[in-house]
């Protein structure tokens, strides 16, 4: 497997939604570097906030009242250099693709404008009343499609 090659902020359409995750001491190993299996942690409350401020869903609304699950199916990272405790990290998410019941996302994390870490989600939309797959719902699909479009499409 080649190692990824690291993006700058730059590379990616101003448009695609950002958010500012600041590093602390209990994402972090007795080196002072975040933890491995922190970043899906990290990552997933970039996601939660995503839903809420880029799409303009709750993350909440849709896993409690509406009882629609959005496990992941798969999930990876690749990583370029170490994030530290007390740095800021900028991560950027971007719809790779969509499905009938998932989404494929990408998560960037910039560090000083520079690449250091990258996820991969595909996300599918279940019913956590019967735990089985099912369509997007069509206010989230919309939502996606909307954040999609507004971001250039699939990019990076």
């Amino acid at each position: 497997m080649s190692r990824f090659a690291p993006l700058r902020t730059s590379d990616l359409s101003p448009a695609i939604w950002r958010h500012a995750l600041a590093i602390r001491f209990g994402h972090c190993d007795p080196a002072g570097i975040v933890y491995t299996p922190q970043y899906f942690h990290l990552f997933n409350t970039v996601l939660e906030e995503w839903y809420a401020q880029a799409l303009g869903i709750s993350y909440y609304e849709l896993i409690g009242p509406r009882r629609t699950g959005l496990g992941y199916a798969h999930a990876s990272a690749d990583f370029a250099k170490p994030a530290r405790m007390g740095e800021t990290l900028e991560v950027a998410v971007v719809i790779e693709a969509l499905g009938r019941s998932s989404v494929t996302l990408k998560l960037h994390a910039f560090k000083d404008g520079l690449e250091c870490a990258r996820g991969s989600f595909v996300t599918v939309v279940t019913s956590l009343a019967e735990h089985k797959a099912i369509p997007v719902p069509d206010d989230l699909r919309a939502a996606f499609e909307a954040y999609r479009d507004r971001c250039g499409g699939p990019t990076a």
